[in-house]
């Protein structure tokens, strides 16, 4: 069946890529509950990065960190805008690249308003990222002034722990939407696909959910991060 050119095949990946890049985070949080995992492994780290900041009275190396943390966040956000430039760009020139694209071996005939619709679910792809990776940004730079603001190692371990809590729930939030940018980011490669088949959108978002499951659970980095403890009591 079709409409207007739209296969069914054509609502059957787009559903799917919708349930894995929307249910994938959920999931990944639900199932980081009962197995180990890359986020709760590095909250590990952010707490006791929080627990030395209060520790030391020069904050130097803690300003290098979170410099490096920001601009890691603008540089994904600057990239996204220009390719956000792109993908308008692309809506003006349809017409040839349908010329072009429907050259490739697996493509059929395409309508021209589906094509568009195609890139603009990319472009919203992208302005999700962007968002994300902004607002990151801003939680690293609250923050730099939570930094600023530790207690004195003299201080009672009682405000201690209230400003450990602090940082270490702004940093996780601000990691947080930082991985949620990175996800947008690899799910945004499965769309690419769908310009040539719905079939090879449904592999590309099989493919990339299947990546994203393997480095968030089963990667070596995962494994030295939830190894380290044990090391380092012996």
């Amino acid at each position: 069946m079709t409409i207007s050119g739209v296969t069914s095949l054509d609502f059957i990946a787009l559903v799917w890529f919708l349930t894995c890049w929307l249910g994938y985070g959920r999931y990944a949080t639900w199932l980081s509950r009962t197995r180990p995992s890359l986020v709760p492994a590095v909250l590990v780290f952010r707490r006791r990065w929080a627990e030395r900041m209060c520790e030391r009275e020069n904050h130097q190396s803690d300003a290098t960190i979170l410099g490096n943390l920001l601009r890691g966040a603008l540089f994904f956000a600057s990239t996204t805008m220009f390719i956000l430039g792109g993908l308008v760009a692309l809506l003006g020139t349809t017409p040839k690249i349908i010329e072009v694209v429907s050259q490739l071996p697996f493509t059929g005939p395409f309508e021209v308003w589906f094509w568009e619709v195609k890139a603009l679910i990319l472009i919203g792809i992208y302005v999700y990222a962007f968002f994300k990776f902004t607002w990151s940004a801003l939680q690293y730079n609250i923050l730099s002034i939570v930094l600023g603001a530790s207690p004195k190692p003299s201080a009672d371990s009682q405000e201690h722990a209230h400003h450990v809590e602090i940082a270490t729930q702004i940093a996780a939030m601000a990691g947080d939407s930082y991985n949620n940018g990175i996800r947008a980011y690899y799910f945004s490669i499965a769309p690419m696909a769908w310009f040539i088949h719905p079939l090879f959108l449904i592999a590309a978002t099989a493919i990339v959910t299947f990546a994203l499951y393997r480095r968030e659970f089963h990667s070596p980095i995962l494994s030295a991060l939830i190894s380290a403890p044990s090391k380092g009591r012996h």
